[in-house]
């Protein structure tokens, strides 16, 4: 059967998830065959190793909405370094927001909690604040520029009046406690709101 194409609309490029928007994020990792675990992916000039991640919003008018970014792990040029520390601050909020780890909690509990491998980041949720970040350059000669691409803007941590606590997916036992519980922070409420859990599709 024939269609008439003449009157097809154009496709529509990608809408960005407005700035500011705040939900419940997983992470997911996407394998690149290298470093610790095959986690790591190789850039293509073969000077720095990083992770290729993928963030799914679990909440909110924006669900199912994704994302991606790099984090830079090992890197051969002073600014890659800078960048990898500056990455492993990122996950180490991650941390904080996933585990319900409190900023300045230095106890044998919050230590333990915060021990994580690569791969306990895959699948990880936590609390975030989505930006915007304008396209940079590109380097085909053409002059214009890639486009624009939504990223985590801040980590909604503990200390934040905008956090609650999350129920991972999996099992997380750091810390001394059992059953996938989060670590409560020193001089947390008794009675704290109702934990987020993540949907099916987003496991």
């Amino acid at each position: 059967m024939q269609y008439d194409y003449s009157d097809a609309p154009p496709p529509r490029g990608p809408e960005l998830i407005p700035l500011g928007t705040i939900a419940t994020v997983v992470v997911h990792i996407r394998p690149g065959g290298v470093g610790e675990d095959g986690l790591l992916k190789r850039s293509s000039k073969g000077d720095c190793e990083m992770l290729d991640l993928e963030f799914v919003l679990v909440d909110g008018d924006y669900a199912r909405r994704k994302f991606w970014q790099n984090q830079i792990i090992i890197g051969s040029t002073p600014e890659q370094q800078d960048m990898a520390e500056r990455h492993r601050h990122l996950r180490k909020q991650f941390l904080q927001s996933a585990r319900n780890i409190m900023p300045n909690d230095t106890s044998p509990q919050a230590r333990a909690a915060y021990l994580a491998d690569l791969k306990d980041f895959d699948g990880l949720m936590f609390m975030g604040k989505i930006g915007i970040e304008k396209g940079k350059p590109r380097n085909d000669g053409s002059g214009q520029n890639h486009p624009d691409k939504n990223i985590i803007a801040a980590v909604i941590t503990p200390d934040k009046k905008e956090y609650h606590p999350i129920t991972q997916t999996l099992p997380f036992n750091g810390g001394g406690v059992s059953g996938g519980a989060s670590v409560p922070p020193a001089g947390s409420p008794s009675t704290p709101a109702s934990p987020i859990e993540p949907p099916p599709w987003a496991r």
